[in-house]
């Protein structure tokens, strides 16, 4: 998967911090990760601060892209496990396909050649029994919004997958036009509630089929300001401000998700909430229409994972600064937990200086995107030797 700047895909050959304001996992199907950076000769065993006592979340993401066999994904699972990972947020829904027994949706053509094919192996289920046996939380990572990518329809498959089943999901821009194939994702409207519900089940089916640890959305907002102005969003509209009545919406979607599960609800969410520092960057809440803050204040999700992709800065408070904005999330947290989002293409020296200020300034733990950026560099045996070195404990959930 590869990220745009602000959850978690770039993309194809752009650097996850590259690109101001854009802190998502990338919206694109690009096989790439990009260059990430290298390794800067850091000190791994660099002081990165004293991980908490109650428990400290170490998180990896690992995109659909990283793997493709029973043989990847047991390698994955060990290389996280012996880089002291306790988490690993595995992705198994990238535009409305699976990687997994689905009741709803056709299995990807990544793994068999052919849409709705059973490659004849179950992703989801081997990262479940490999990450449990070493001792690591499993959270099935699914992309709640895109639809379908590329300029080629989906085929015909069984299940049909929803695009050709539903083409009125399509957001719409403000001629009412809806979205066309292109070379990135075409979207879903979180405005209508079918579209919404169908995030709920998706989401049930997983918690209900696998022991999964937590249901794990990214790509959870509207494509950009100019969408969505599709017939049935306009016709649920109520009259209030259009731009609070599709934050609205969206908020509802996650909603839905934490009311079908009993399993942790967690969300990537853009890696600047507002822009409140003139930086001229792009805010999830204007944007993009996502109230993170909302997730966690309504109940919506147990933790946030704002997508922070970009270094600690020499001054506090300079452009796109790491330690800002950490603060700022750990502020509007709500009581509920912050895990900062971490690229694994920044030198090593900056990556650990991340670590360090997550833990230095309040944040319950961290997740790196992705596993792929981390091996390619080299990574894992820097974090087993020094800011995982001393093993923790997801925290508890104490309101759950």
């Amino acid at each position: 998967m590869m990220l745009l700047l602000a959850c978690t895909e770039p993309d194809e050959g752009q650097s996850l911090s590259a690109a101001p304001g854009d802190t998502s996992h990338a919206d694109s199907d690009s096989e790439s990760h990009g260059d990430s950076g290298g390794d800067s000769g850091a000190d791994s065993g660099a002081d990165t601060g004293t991980p908490p006592d109650d428990g400290e979340l170490r998180g990896v993401w690992v995109d659909r892209w990283t793997y493709a066999s029973e043989d990847d994904v047991r390698s994955i699972m060990a290389g996280a496990a012996g880089a002291g990972f306790n988490a690993v947020y595995f992705q198994v829904r990238g535009t409305a396909d699976a990687y997994y027994q689905s009741s709803y949706e056709p299995w990807s053509s990544r793994l068999s050649g052919a849409l709705g094919v059973d490659p004849g192996w179950d992703p989801l289920g081997v990262a479940v029994e490999s990450g449990h046996a070493l001792g690591m939380e499993v959270h099935a990572y699914i992309n709640a919004f895109p639809f379908w990518s590329g300029t080629t329809p989906p085929a015909e498959s069984s299940p049909r997958h929803a695009y050709l089943e539903h083409p009125e999901w399509l957001v719409a821009d403000g001629s009412g036009e809806p979205m066309a194939l292109n070379s990135s994702y075409v979207w879903m409207s979180p405005g209508n509630p079918e579209v919404r519900q169908r995030l709920a089940d998706v989401s049930r089916d997983i918690a209900d089929r696998y022991a999964v640890d937590g249901i794990h959305v990214d790509l959870v907002r509207y494509p950009g300001r100019d969408y969505s102005f599709d017939e049935v969003s306009l016709s649920l509209w109520d009259g209030t401000d259009y731009a609070d009545w599709q934050r609205a919406r969206v908020v509802e979607a996650v909603l839905g998700v934490q009311e079908a599960v009993d399993v942790p609800v967690t969300a990537s969410v853009w890696g600047i909430y507002e822009d409140r520092w003139g930086w001229g960057t792009s805010q999830g809440y204007h944007d993009y229409y996502q109230d993170s803050y909302a997730f966690l204040e309504s109940g919506a999700t147990d933790a946030n994972m704002p997508m922070i992709y970009w270094p600690v800065a020499e001054t506090e408070g300079d452009y796109t600064d790491f330690t800002t904005l950490v603060k700022e999330f750990v502020a509007n947290r709500h009581d509920r937990h912050i895990y900062a989002g971490v690229a694994a293409d920044l030198t090593l020296e900056e990556m650990l200086a991340c670590i360090e200020s997550a833990r230095a300034n309040g944040a319950q733990g961290v997740v790196i995107f992705d596993y792929g950026l981390l091996d390619d560099n080299g990574y894992l045996d820097d974090l087993a030797a020094g800011p995982f070195v001393e093993p923790r404990e997801p925290p508890r959930m104490d309101w759950r």
